[in-house]
């Protein structure tokens, strides 16, 4: 009855945890279905809105072009001549234009490329059938309107912005006629990006947003027929509204993979359920076991319980084994010879099995017991004795010798014995085997000879090293080994140190059996025999020939370049001292030629330097190959050559100059690529341009680098310029090095003034730097200087430091409405710190980023524009103003400029200097004005010096000024004078 209870329960619980499981499981596969469905779809709503914002980028970037030209028609008063000048300029900032054209009255009159669109001169767009009426809805509007897709006049698809142009007829404005922007369809990537979606099961459309549901004109799609299970995101290029679409070409829910994890579901709830049956069911024999294994145990202990008396002898202890029982019972001397006080383990009685399992040695364990099964099951009375290990209670081994013989009688069948613990025999033994092992086994070789010099006895490792055998040499006198290359001299020597030290060693050659000579390092030792008077030379030796080679190759090593195997500098140094000796000695000239690949780095940044060592093997031997026997050539560094030429005067070193450039212009071929490069060299001359290898090595090395300057692939001989050059250039790094600690810097402010309110609107922090032995340094020679030598970053750190500063002691006085400008070195705008530091700074001088703007070059944000946009976003969340400085002066991808959080754009006053006289300067100045309004930024223009430049920034709009006409840079006393004179606007209200 017990039982069936106990299996209803087991069976009750075992279909509830079922049940459990069934519910949770299939809940879990519906929520994974749904979670799968959500998340797919906003896969699918982030490629949209991806492939969205590119097109609509690409577009909005391409309209921006209608706004400048717009700009250059009003200032131009509607005049166009010169606009195929100003297009070309200007369109080289917009990739995907393909043709740019003027419509005054909406009759085409100017178009850019000409032989793109010659065709369409005199074209009246506004009569087209099929473009007329989307010209004529533009008029009216003052914004691009970006129409189409269109068949296009000129050949192709494309689509058409037309920007309306008004121009001001006395108080009257009138409609001038309209800029017009052809775009290619097959040229925008965006677009075709779209192009490869159905390839990853992907269909999309795009086409007019319309407040009509059924009236949304297709633009583009792969496929015709709209479908609802689609994600969408809105498209606005240009005053237009466009809708793309994408639709997953298989279904959604995914009902294989849904069946799938329903059946693992079913799968995973029979499963426990079975488990937990099984385990239950497992419990309840495990309780019973227990039961019969707690009954057995007492009957065991009871049986250990017996008690024998065994013969104890010295050092030894008895053990007995039941033939019937199987048991095996040992005394207590057994233990304490194994470390215990009573037994291993909780009793001195037990089987063979339990004893052996926890103290026998594994590698003992299969012999021992074969051994003693084989005896046992013997009739005969053969004395049983093995010898085996036993583990000691302290960890060591303990060897023992068991002796035993077998007792039969009426009643029992007993075997007894004694165990004997023979370890220091064992040991005593095992030294003996080693001792004979060694000395055969040995890797150097062994000879021992008697009184009389006889050799009595080798091992293994003397036949291997010299090929002697033992009958070669025993009895024999070790001279059958000598090389002849020791005298008799060197022999009494050894000998003699032998009888009054009892020993030699030292370094020796003998002769093989093959009759080749090598080196040895011997041992000899005089040891006494066991007779009065009775001794033995043993010698120990060992083969150092691969020594004595490998010394070789370590000086080879230490002197020579491992590449190309010409001489490092070490021996370099040598050769030209010695060089430079022979020359003192015979009034004679010497020429040293520092060699340089150049743009060699290239090579090895872009293939590796494995192709690289193939390109400078190939350019020593061609440099080899112009070298007399008496020159040394020598390579120094990765791409660093030296030619040494004794008796050569400046002439000669030109001739061979001229005679290496050539060589080195010859293309090499190494892995497959075909590389030129060539070479710039340095000479100088002995004793005018030194007298000392580092002396003549410096300033040839100085020449190279004046060669290098020069444009590369030439030469150039040291001139005491060159040493003025660089000594000005390296006694400006140290005092540059210690100008933050000897307070040499300082900051000066600049003014900034707003055109329109004419009223100051911020300073620029410049850096400064006075030394009192160098006078004051100027700003383009000392900031590039620390900008190569890395000193840029203590200086950036702290002009930083400094402008916080000034600007919180401003600010405490109540001149808080106003900006202050810093400028950030691109090295230091590359520091991985920047941020942390500009935070920590803010919060020790307790100033706000509103008050602050940063000045960055366009080329050090290009460098790397997608860690700039995220570096300047983040400046901007801080609240900083963010301007580019120079803009113009480099390259600036305008799609890249848009991402960027920017606040300005600087006019670098290169193109303020002659605007009023340089006709491009004047239409570039312009032109980045136009697209600064387009992008909604500032513009500044620094360099401003005349009331004529003044004006005409104001004519064409430029916001803010900064330059010598409205102030210098001032000191930070002079610069708070400054504002309480002319900033009362700068003060809090």
């Amino acid at each position: 009855m017990l039982f069936n209870k106990v299996s209803k329960i087991i069976l009750l619980i075992t279909i509830i945890i079922t049940a459990l499981s069934g519910f949770f499981s299939f809940n879990l596969v519906e929520e994974l279905k749904t979670q799968r469905l959500q998340q797919q779809q906003l896969i699918l709503k982030e490629q949209a809105q991806v492939y969205a914002g590119k097109i609509e980028r690409e577009l909005l970037q391409a309209s921006s072009l209608s706004y400048a030209i717009s700009a250059w028609v009003k200032q131009q008063q509607g005049a166009i001549d010169g606009f195929e000048h100003f297009a070309k300029l200007i369109s080289s900032y917009y990739p995907y234009i393909t043709l740019v054209s003027l419509a005054p009255e909406g009759i085409i009159k100017a178009i850019y490329p000409e032989d793109t669109g010659i065709n369409l001169l005199d074209y009246n767009i506004l009569t087209n059938p099929e473009q007329g009426a989307d010209a004529r809805k533009a008029i009216n509007s003052t914004k691009v309107q970006l129409t189409g897709p269109y068949e296009l006049i000129q050949g192709g698809t494309g689509l058409v912005g037309r920007l309306p142009i008004y121009l001001m007829d006395g108080s009257q404005s009138r409609f001038w006629g309209f800029v017009n922007i052809t775009l290619h369809i097959e040229k925008l990537p965006s677009l075709l990006n779209l192009q490869a979606l159905p390839e990853q099961g992907i269909d999309y459309i795009i086409f007019f947003e319309s407040d009509i549901p059924q009236d949304k004109p297709i633009l583009f799609g792969s496929i015709t027929t709209p479908r609802n299970d689609f994600v969408a995101s809105d498209i606005f290029p240009a005053n237009t509204d466009w809708s793309l679409q994408l639709y997953p070409k298989t279904d959604w829910r995914q009902p294989q993979l849904y069946y799938y994890q329903l059946f693992l579901a079913t799968l995973f709830t029979i499963m426990l359920g079975l488990l937990s049956f099984l385990l239950l069911n497992t419990l309840r024999s495990k309780s019973q076991l227990a039961q019969l294994v707690a009954a057995k145990t007492k009957d065991l202990e009871t049986q250990l319980q017996r008690n024998q008396s065994f013969i104890a002898a010295s050092n030894a202890a008895s053990w007995e084994y039941d033939h019937h029982t199987g048991l095996m019972t040992y005394s207590a001397e057994h233990f304490a010879m194994l470390g215990y006080r009573n037994s291993i383990a909780s009793a001195q009685e037990g089987t063979i099995d339990d004893l052996w399992v926890k103290a026998l040695h594994p590698h003992d364990m299969a012999s021992v017991t074969a051994y003693f099964d084989d005896y046992i099951n013997k009739t005969d009375d053969k004395l049983y004795e093995n010898q085996f290990r036993m583990r000691h209670k302290d960890g060591h081994w303990v060897w023992i010798l068991s002796r035993g013989r077998t007792i039969v009688s009426s009643e029992h069948k007993l075997t007894v014995g004694i165990h004997l613990d023979i370890t220091q025999r064992k040991e005593n033994e095992l030294k003996l085997q080693l001792l004979a092992r060694l000395y055969q086994q040995s890797s150097e070789g062994l000879i021992v000879t008697n009184a009389e010099q006889k050799i009595v006895q080798i091992n293994q490792a003397f036949s291997q090293i010299s090929g002697f055998d033992e009958q070669d040499v025993l009895g024999k006198k070790p001279n059958i080994l000598a090389s002849g290359r020791h005298d008799k001299k060197f022999y009494r020597a050894m000998w003699q140190e032998i009888d009054n030290t009892g020993s030699w060693k030292g370094e020796i050659w003998n002769r093989r059996k093959d009759g080749s000579i090598y080196p040895q390092w011997l041992s000899i030792s005089k040891i006494d025999g066991i007779e009065p008077g009775d001794f033995y030379f043993v010698g120990l030796f060992s083969d150092i020939s691969q020594y004595k080679e490998d010394e070789a190759q370590i000086r080879f090593l230490a002197e020579f370049d491992p590449l190309t195997s010409l001489p490092n500098r070490v021996l370099l140094h040598d050769r030209t001292e010695q060089a430079i000796q022979i020359s003192e000695q015979y009034q004679q000239a010497l020429a040293m030629l520092v060699i340089d690949l150049d743009r060699f780095k290239q090579i090895n940044d872009s293939l590796g330097h494995q192709i690289g060592d193939e390109v400078l093997v190939q350019m020593a031997k061609r440099l080899d190959s112009v070298c007399r026997a008496e020159d040394t050539l020598s390579r120094l560094s990765s791409d660093e050559f030296v030619i040494i030429r004794k008796n050569t005067g400046a002439k000669a070193a030109a001739s061979l100059a001229e005679q290496i450039l050539p060589l080195l212009l010859e293309p090499c071929l190494a892995a497959g690529h075909e590389l030129t490069l060539s070479g710039s060299i340095g000479i100088a001359i002995y004793p005018t341009d030194g007298k000392t290898f580092h002396d003549l090595y410096r300033h040839a090395d100085m020449a190279m680098y004046q060669a290098k300057e020069l444009g590369r692939n030439t030469f150039c001989f040291f001139t005491a310029s060159m040493q003025t050059y660089h000594s000005r250039h390296l006694i400006l790094e140290n005092a540059l090095r210690h100008a933050i600690a000897r307070e040499e810097l300082n900051l000066v402010y600049q003014p900034q003034y707003c055109i329109a309110t004419q009223k100051i609107i911020g300073f620029e922090a410049l850096l400064r730097w006075y030394n009192s032995e160098l006078g004051f340094v100027s700003p383009a020679e000392f900031i590039p200087l620390a900008e190569r030598s890395g000193i840029i970053v203590p200086i950036g750190t702290w002009v930083l430091s400094e402008a916080f500063r000034q600007l919180a002691v401003w600010q405490s006085n109540g001149y808080q409405d106003f900006t202050l400008a810093i400028n950030l070195s691109p090295i230091q705008f590359r520091q991985p710190n920047l941020l942390d530091l500009i935070k920590q700074l803010l919060k020790q001088h307790n100033v706000s980023a509103s008050s602050l703007e940063l000045e960055i070059t366009e080329s050090a944000m290009m460098d790397d524009p997608e860690q700039s946009a995220i570096l300047i976003k983040q400046f901007n969340e801080l609240g900083f103003k963010i301007a580019v400085d120079d803009f113009g002066t480099g390259y600036s991808s305008l799609s890249y400029l848009k991402r960027f959080a920017l606040t300005k754009l600087k006019i670098d006053q290169s193109f303020i200097q002659d605007i009023l006289n340089d006709k491009d300067d004047k239409a570039i100045v312009s032109a980045i004005i136009n697209i600064a309004k387009s992008m909604d930024l500032i513009t500044i223009a620094e360099g401003v010096e005349t009331v004529e430049q003044l004006k005409l920034l104001e004519n064409m709009h430029c916001h803010e000024i900064q330059g010598y006409y409205y102030s210098k840079p001032l000191s930070a006393e002079n610069a708070t004078s400054f504002l309480e004179l002319h900033g009362a606007n700068c003060l809090k209200q």
